[in-house]
């Protein structure tokens, strides 16, 4: 079953958050993620976000997701992208 994980989020160094953006790509394609969308656009209808930002990823499963998550490759990235933004991750699995 599909699930995307979904990144809401502030750049706070655009150099950090870029080369971060470059390393994790790769990552991401080998567990099977795509990129569906990037957008800095983001304006709330309701409640309040503290997040402009949003990234969304398609993965072919939820264990595909975790365990692109959980790889010793992104979490060594970890560092480098809480030095590029403030961000806050969320996985969701297609109902």
């Amino acid at each position: 079953m599909t699930a995307y994980f979904v990144a809401q989020f502030t750049v706070k160094d655009p150099a950090a958050l870029s080369s971060y953006s470059q390393k994790a790509g790769p990552i991401i394609a080998s567990f099977g993620g795509e990129l569906l969308f990037k957008s800095t656009a983001g304006d709330a209808l309701e409640g309040s976000n503290p997040h402009k930002a949003i990234a969304v990823f398609r993965f072919p499963g939820h264990e595909a997701l975790r365990d692109c998550h959980a790889s010793d490759d992104y979490q060594a990235l970890i560092a480098e992208r809480k030095n590029g933004a403030d961000m806050i991750i969320t996985c969701y699995r297609a109902a």
